[in-house]
Protein backbone atom coordinates (compact mmCIF):
# COMPACT_ATOMS: atom_id res chain seq x y z
CA UNK A 1 0.00 0.00 0.00
CA UNK A 2 2.49 2.35 -1.45
CA UNK A 3 2.29 6.21 -2.73
CA UNK A 4 3.12 9.51 -2.54
CA UNK A 5 2.15 10.86 1.40
CA UNK A 6 3.62 13.17 3.61
CA UNK A 7 3.75 12.43 7.17
CA UNK A 8 2.74 14.15 10.63
CA UNK A 9 3.60 13.59 13.97
CA UNK A 10 0.00 14.61 16.34
CA UNK A 11 0.41 13.53 19.96
CA UNK A 12 -3.09 12.63 22.20
CA UNK A 13 -2.61 11.46 25.70
CA UNK A 14 0.61 11.43 25.78
CA UNK A 15 0.66 8.80 23.16
CA UNK A 16 2.68 9.18 19.21
CA UNK A 17 1.02 8.82 16.60
CA UNK A 18 3.12 8.88 13.18
CA UNK A 19 0.05 9.57 10.53
CA UNK A 20 0.95 9.50 6.57
CA UNK A 21 -2.10 10.29 4.38
CA UNK A 22 -1.86 10.62 0.34
CA UNK A 23 -1.10 14.42 -0.89
CA UNK A 24 -4.37 15.04 -2.47
CA UNK A 25 -6.29 14.80 1.78
CA UNK A 26 -3.32 15.83 3.60
CA UNK A 27 -4.28 19.33 3.86
CA UNK A 28 -8.36 18.27 5.00
CA UNK A 29 -6.91 15.51 7.29
CA UNK A 30 -4.77 17.66 9.37
CA UNK A 31 -7.21 20.77 9.30
CA UNK A 32 -9.60 18.31 11.44
CA UNK A 33 -6.93 16.54 14.02
CA UNK A 34 -5.92 20.20 14.24
CA UNK A 35 -9.28 21.01 15.67
CA UNK A 36 -9.19 18.29 18.12
CA UNK A 37 -5.00 18.61 19.42
CA UNK A 38 -4.97 20.14 22.85
CA UNK A 39 -3.34 23.06 22.97
CA UNK A 40 -1.94 23.51 26.65
CA UNK A 41 -0.68 21.34 29.28
CA UNK A 42 0.13 17.92 27.59
CA UNK A 43 0.00 14.77 29.27
CA UNK A 44 2.73 12.89 30.37
CA UNK A 45 4.71 11.03 27.19
CA UNK A 46 4.47 6.81 27.34
CA UNK A 47 7.05 6.50 25.28
CA UNK A 48 5.45 4.23 22.80
CA UNK A 49 4.04 5.53 19.10
CA UNK A 50 1.47 4.07 16.78
CA UNK A 51 2.00 4.17 12.99
CA UNK A 52 -1.41 4.95 10.98
CA UNK A 53 -1.19 5.15 6.93
CA UNK A 54 -4.46 6.86 6.07
CA UNK A 55 -5.06 6.00 1.58
CA UNK A 56 -7.35 7.91 -0.41
CA UNK A 57 -6.93 6.31 -3.84
CA UNK A 58 -9.77 4.59 -5.97
CA UNK A 59 -7.67 1.83 -7.35
CA UNK A 60 -6.72 1.08 -4.46
CA UNK A 61 -9.98 0.98 -2.34
CA UNK A 62 -11.83 -1.16 -5.34
CA UNK A 63 -8.64 -3.57 -5.35
CA UNK A 64 -9.41 -4.42 -2.05
CA UNK A 65 -12.98 -4.66 -1.77
CA UNK A 66 -12.71 -7.16 -4.33
CA UNK A 67 -9.64 -9.43 -2.47
CA UNK A 68 -12.09 -9.50 0.37
CA UNK A 69 -15.46 -10.32 -1.47
CA UNK A 70 -14.57 -13.94 -1.68
CA UNK A 71 -12.36 -13.99 1.91
CA UNK A 72 -13.63 -15.62 5.13
CA UNK A 73 -14.84 -13.34 7.62
CA UNK A 74 -16.17 -13.10 11.31
CA UNK A 75 -18.48 -10.59 12.62
CA UNK A 76 -17.06 -8.40 14.96
CA UNK A 77 -18.64 -5.55 16.94
CA UNK A 78 -15.70 -4.10 18.71
CA UNK A 79 -17.77 -0.45 18.84
CA UNK A 80 -21.69 -0.51 20.13
CA UNK A 81 -23.78 -0.60 17.15
CA UNK A 82 -21.56 -0.35 14.35
CA UNK A 83 -20.55 -4.50 13.34
CA UNK A 84 -17.45 -4.97 11.03
CA UNK A 85 -16.55 -8.39 8.90
CA UNK A 86 -12.71 -9.14 9.99
CA UNK A 87 -11.04 -11.36 7.64
CA UNK A 88 -7.37 -12.18 7.64
CA UNK A 89 -5.63 -12.06 4.16
CA UNK A 90 -1.94 -13.16 4.32
CA UNK A 91 -0.97 -11.88 7.47
CA UNK A 92 -3.02 -8.54 7.39
CA UNK A 93 -6.17 -8.73 9.34
CA UNK A 94 -9.11 -6.21 8.00
CA UNK A 95 -12.36 -4.94 8.62
CA UNK A 96 -15.15 -4.01 6.78
CA UNK A 97 -18.48 -3.00 7.10
CA UNK A 98 -21.11 -5.04 7.36
CA UNK A 99 -22.99 -4.85 4.54
CA UNK A 100 -26.31 -5.35 5.92
CA UNK A 101 -25.90 -2.98 8.30
CA UNK A 102 -26.21 0.87 8.26
CA UNK A 103 -22.45 1.50 8.33
CA UNK A 104 -21.64 3.32 4.78
CA UNK A 105 -19.30 0.54 2.53
CA UNK A 106 -16.86 3.25 1.89
CA UNK A 107 -13.84 2.74 3.89
CA UNK A 108 -11.66 -0.31 5.05
CA UNK A 109 -9.58 -0.76 8.39
CA UNK A 110 -6.37 -2.90 8.42
CA UNK A 111 -3.43 -3.90 10.46
CA UNK A 112 -0.35 -5.32 8.59
CA UNK A 113 2.26 -7.47 10.23
CA UNK A 114 4.72 -4.78 12.01
CA UNK A 115 1.62 -3.78 13.96
CA UNK A 116 1.26 -0.46 11.57
CA UNK A 117 -2.53 0.41 10.91
CA UNK A 118 -4.33 1.13 7.93
CA UNK A 119 -7.54 3.48 6.84
CA UNK A 120 -8.28 2.88 2.92
CA UNK A 121 -10.81 5.22 1.78
CA UNK A 122 -12.72 5.76 -1.46
CA UNK A 123 -12.33 9.19 -2.52
CA UNK A 124 -16.04 9.54 -2.41
CA UNK A 125 -16.32 9.16 1.13
CA UNK A 126 -18.32 11.35 3.52
CA UNK A 127 -16.11 13.72 5.88
CA UNK A 128 -13.42 10.76 5.42
CA UNK A 129 -11.01 12.48 7.55
CA UNK A 130 -12.81 11.55 10.62
CA UNK A 131 -12.01 7.66 10.46
CA UNK A 132 -8.65 8.49 11.74
CA UNK A 133 -9.93 10.16 14.80
CA UNK A 134 -11.63 6.12 15.20
CA UNK A 135 -8.22 4.68 15.43
CA UNK A 136 -6.39 6.87 17.78
CA UNK A 137 -9.20 7.28 20.27
CA UNK A 138 -9.07 3.43 20.62
CA UNK A 139 -5.52 3.52 20.43
CA UNK A 140 -5.19 5.79 23.26
CA UNK A 141 -7.81 3.99 25.47
CA UNK A 142 -5.82 0.64 25.62
CA UNK A 143 -2.21 2.80 25.91
CA UNK A 144 -3.67 4.23 29.38
CA UNK A 145 -5.28 1.30 30.76
CA UNK A 146 -1.41 -0.38 30.19
CA UNK A 147 0.05 2.91 31.93
CA UNK A 148 -2.31 1.88 35.01
CA UNK A 149 -5.23 4.82 34.47
CA UNK A 150 -8.66 4.50 34.20
CA UNK A 151 -11.22 5.92 31.97
CA UNK A 152 -14.76 7.24 33.09
CA UNK A 153 -17.92 8.30 31.27
CA UNK A 154 -17.30 11.69 32.43
CA UNK A 155 -16.27 15.87 30.84
CA UNK A 156 -13.55 17.63 32.32
CA UNK A 157 -12.68 20.73 32.61
CA UNK A 158 -10.01 23.02 34.11
CA UNK A 159 -10.58 26.28 36.35
CA UNK A 160 -8.16 28.27 36.84
CA UNK A 161 -5.52 25.39 36.01
CA UNK A 162 -7.45 23.36 39.28
CA UNK A 163 -9.07 20.06 37.30
CA UNK A 164 -13.36 19.13 37.32
CA UNK A 165 -14.12 15.41 36.53
CA UNK A 166 -17.77 15.51 35.56
CA UNK A 167 -19.06 11.94 35.74
CA UNK A 168 -22.08 10.70 35.01
CA UNK A 169 -24.41 8.29 32.81
CA UNK A 170 -26.10 9.55 29.87
CA UNK A 171 -28.13 12.16 30.54
CA UNK A 172 -27.13 13.26 33.54
CA UNK A 173 -26.19 16.76 32.58
CA UNK A 174 -21.99 16.49 31.95
CA UNK A 175 -21.85 18.73 29.14
CA UNK A 176 -24.39 20.60 30.69
CA UNK A 177 -22.24 21.72 33.92
CA UNK A 178 -19.50 22.01 31.58
CA UNK A 179 -20.58 24.61 29.57
CA UNK A 180 -21.54 26.34 32.99
CA UNK A 181 -17.95 26.75 33.82
CA UNK A 182 -17.04 27.40 30.22
CA UNK A 183 -19.66 29.91 30.04
CA UNK A 184 -19.25 31.66 33.78
CA UNK A 185 -15.66 31.22 34.42
CA UNK A 186 -13.79 30.63 31.19
CA UNK A 187 -13.05 26.78 32.13
CA UNK A 188 -11.04 25.16 29.47
CA UNK A 189 -11.69 21.72 27.99
CA UNK A 190 -10.01 18.73 28.97
CA UNK A 191 -12.26 15.97 27.89
CA UNK A 192 -16.11 15.61 26.50
CA UNK A 193 -17.94 12.04 27.16
CA UNK A 194 -14.87 9.76 28.15
CA UNK A 195 -12.04 11.24 30.76
CA UNK A 196 -8.54 9.47 32.07
CA UNK A 197 -7.49 9.66 35.54
CA UNK A 198 -4.04 8.56 35.70
CA UNK A 199 -2.14 6.65 38.23
CA UNK A 200 -2.80 7.61 41.84
CA UNK A 201 -5.62 9.62 40.92
CA UNK A 202 -3.60 12.99 40.47
CA UNK A 203 -4.52 14.27 36.66
CA UNK A 204 -7.35 14.28 34.47
CA UNK A 205 -6.58 13.38 30.40
CA UNK A 206 -8.36 14.24 27.99
CA UNK A 207 -9.65 11.73 25.19
CA UNK A 208 -10.29 13.28 21.93
CA UNK A 209 -13.80 13.30 21.41
CA UNK A 210 -16.50 15.53 19.81
CA UNK A 211 -18.75 17.75 22.33
CA UNK A 212 -22.28 16.99 22.24
CA UNK A 213 -24.77 19.54 23.47
CA UNK A 214 -28.51 18.84 24.39
CA UNK A 215 -31.03 21.26 22.74
CA UNK A 216 -32.24 22.33 25.97
CA UNK A 217 -28.22 22.98 27.35
CA UNK A 218 -28.13 25.33 24.31
CA UNK A 219 -31.63 27.46 24.69
CA UNK A 220 -30.18 28.00 27.96
CA UNK A 221 -27.17 29.51 27.23
CA UNK A 222 -28.01 31.47 24.70
CA UNK A 223 -26.52 31.91 21.03
CA UNK A 224 -22.97 31.34 20.91
CA UNK A 225 -20.64 32.56 17.62
CA UNK A 226 -18.89 29.15 17.09
CA UNK A 227 -21.51 26.83 19.01
CA UNK A 228 -24.21 24.98 16.77
CA UNK A 229 -27.41 25.92 16.53
CA UNK A 230 -30.16 24.63 18.74
CA UNK A 231 -33.27 25.74 16.97
CA UNK A 232 -33.66 22.46 14.99
CA UNK A 233 -32.73 20.14 18.22
CA UNK A 234 -35.84 18.94 20.54
CA UNK A 235 -35.46 20.97 23.84
CA UNK A 236 -36.58 18.43 25.83
CA UNK A 237 -35.22 16.82 28.95
CA UNK A 238 -33.06 13.86 28.33
CA UNK A 239 -33.96 14.06 24.27
CA UNK A 240 -31.01 12.02 22.68
CA UNK A 241 -30.39 14.03 19.45
CA UNK A 242 -27.54 16.36 20.09
CA UNK A 243 -25.33 18.91 18.23
CA UNK A 244 -21.82 18.58 17.89
CA UNK A 245 -18.56 20.25 17.52
CA UNK A 246 -14.95 20.06 17.96
CA UNK A 247 -13.03 20.74 20.94
CA UNK A 248 -11.70 23.67 19.57
CA UNK A 249 -14.94 25.35 18.39
CA UNK A 250 -16.41 24.58 21.84
CA UNK A 251 -13.44 26.29 23.60
CA UNK A 252 -13.27 29.28 21.37
CA UNK A 253 -16.68 30.02 21.96
CA UNK A 254 -16.02 31.13 25.47
CA UNK A 255 -12.95 32.16 24.81
CA UNK A 256 -10.77 29.64 26.48
CA UNK A 257 -8.52 26.68 25.26
CA UNK A 258 -8.21 22.92 25.01
CA UNK A 259 -6.61 21.47 27.88
CA UNK A 260 -4.46 17.92 27.80
CA UNK A 261 -4.73 17.20 31.49
CA UNK A 262 -4.76 19.19 35.00
CA UNK A 263 -4.38 17.70 38.54
CA UNK A 264 -7.76 16.82 39.55
CA UNK A 265 -9.12 18.86 42.69
CA UNK A 266 -13.05 17.90 42.05
CA UNK A 267 -15.29 15.43 41.45
CA UNK A 268 -19.25 16.09 40.47
CA UNK A 269 -21.73 14.17 39.91
CA UNK A 270 -24.23 16.04 38.52
CA UNK A 271 -27.80 15.01 38.87
CA UNK A 272 -30.39 17.09 36.76
CA UNK A 273 -34.19 16.72 36.81
CA UNK A 274 -37.04 17.63 35.08
CA UNK A 275 -38.27 20.37 37.37
CA UNK A 276 -36.93 23.54 39.34
CA UNK A 277 -35.61 22.44 41.75
CA UNK A 278 -32.71 24.55 42.91
CA UNK A 279 -29.04 24.15 42.43
CA UNK A 280 -27.32 22.68 45.45
CA UNK A 281 -24.23 20.26 45.45
CA UNK A 282 -23.51 18.09 48.60
CA UNK A 283 -20.22 16.25 49.58
CA UNK A 284 -20.86 12.84 49.53
CA UNK A 285 -19.34 10.54 52.23
CA UNK A 286 -16.16 7.93 50.76
CA UNK A 287 -18.56 5.03 50.47
CA UNK A 288 -21.51 6.10 48.56
CA UNK A 289 -18.49 8.27 46.00
CA UNK A 290 -16.77 5.40 45.59
CA UNK A 291 -19.75 3.02 44.88
CA UNK A 292 -21.21 6.36 42.27
CA UNK A 293 -17.46 6.04 40.09
CA UNK A 294 -17.71 2.61 40.06
CA UNK A 295 -21.06 2.91 38.07
CA UNK A 296 -19.25 5.05 35.51
CA UNK A 297 -15.69 3.73 35.49
CA UNK A 298 -14.94 2.36 31.92
CA UNK A 299 -12.49 0.11 33.02
CA UNK A 300 -12.10 -2.39 31.60
CA UNK A 301 -15.20 -2.87 30.66
CA UNK A 302 -16.56 0.12 28.20
CA UNK A 303 -20.25 0.39 26.96
CA UNK A 304 -19.17 1.56 23.67
CA UNK A 305 -15.88 0.53 23.15
CA UNK A 306 -16.73 -3.28 23.35
CA UNK A 307 -13.66 -4.70 22.48
CA UNK A 308 -10.17 -4.22 21.88
CA UNK A 309 -9.77 -3.32 18.00
CA UNK A 310 -6.30 -1.54 17.00
CA UNK A 311 -4.48 -1.64 19.39
CA UNK A 312 -4.19 -5.21 21.49
CA UNK A 313 -4.67 -5.25 25.15
CA UNK A 314 -1.62 -6.53 27.36
CA UNK A 315 -3.17 -7.08 30.59
CA UNK A 316 -5.81 -9.30 31.37
CA UNK A 317 -9.39 -7.86 32.49
CA UNK A 318 -9.04 -9.20 35.97
CA UNK A 319 -5.67 -7.27 36.57
CA UNK A 320 -6.88 -4.29 34.71
CA UNK A 321 -10.13 -4.18 37.12
CA UNK A 322 -7.94 -4.35 40.50
CA UNK A 323 -6.06 -1.58 39.38
CA UNK A 324 -9.11 0.45 38.61
CA UNK A 325 -10.55 -0.26 41.85
CA UNK A 326 -7.30 0.51 43.86
CA UNK A 327 -6.93 3.96 41.33
CA UNK A 328 -10.88 5.04 42.69
CA UNK A 329 -10.13 3.84 46.30
CA UNK A 330 -8.06 6.27 45.98
CA UNK A 331 -9.71 8.77 44.45
CA UNK A 332 -12.12 8.77 47.03
CA UNK A 333 -9.95 9.35 49.63
CA UNK A 334 -7.97 12.19 48.21
CA UNK A 335 -10.46 14.28 46.21
CA UNK A 336 -13.56 15.72 47.44
CA UNK A 337 -16.67 13.97 45.45
CA UNK A 338 -19.62 16.41 44.95
CA UNK A 339 -23.45 15.46 43.94
CA UNK A 340 -24.70 18.40 42.06
CA UNK A 341 -28.64 18.44 41.90
CA UNK A 342 -30.64 20.86 40.00
CA UNK A 343 -33.87 21.80 38.15
CA UNK A 344 -33.25 22.17 34.43
CA UNK A 345 -35.99 24.88 34.32
CA UNK A 346 -34.18 26.58 37.87
CA UNK A 347 -33.87 30.11 36.97
CA UNK A 348 -30.19 31.60 35.95
CA UNK A 349 -29.61 27.64 36.07
CA UNK A 350 -25.97 27.72 34.19
CA UNK A 351 -24.59 30.56 36.39
CA UNK A 352 -25.92 29.13 39.38
CA UNK A 353 -24.65 25.75 38.52
CA UNK A 354 -21.16 27.22 37.36
CA UNK A 355 -20.40 29.41 41.00
CA UNK A 356 -22.24 25.80 43.25
CA UNK A 357 -18.91 24.30 41.25
CA UNK A 358 -16.29 27.02 41.87
CA UNK A 359 -17.15 27.87 45.51
CA UNK A 360 -16.66 24.11 46.04
CA UNK A 361 -12.98 24.23 44.35
CA UNK A 362 -12.13 27.55 46.50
Amino acid sequence: MNGRRGTTTRVFAGHRFHIGTDAAFRVAQDLHLQRFLPEMAPARRCGQHTTIRVHHNTDLFRDRMDRLADAPWTKVVPFRGEPYLLSRVGAVCWWRPDPVSHLPADHLYAKDPRGQLHIVLHPGTDRGERYVLRVIREVVLRCAEHRGWAAFHAAAGAVAGHGVLIAGPSGAGKTTVLTALAAHHGADLIGSDRVLVTEGATSVVGVPLSVRIAGGTLSTLGPVQGLPSGRLLPTDFGAVRKASCTPQDFSRAFGARVRESAPLRLVVLPRLSDDDQQVSGTLLCPHTARSALAGVCCTPHDEDWLRPWFADRVRPAGELARGADGLMDLLVARVPVMALTAGVHSSHLLERIADVVTRRLA
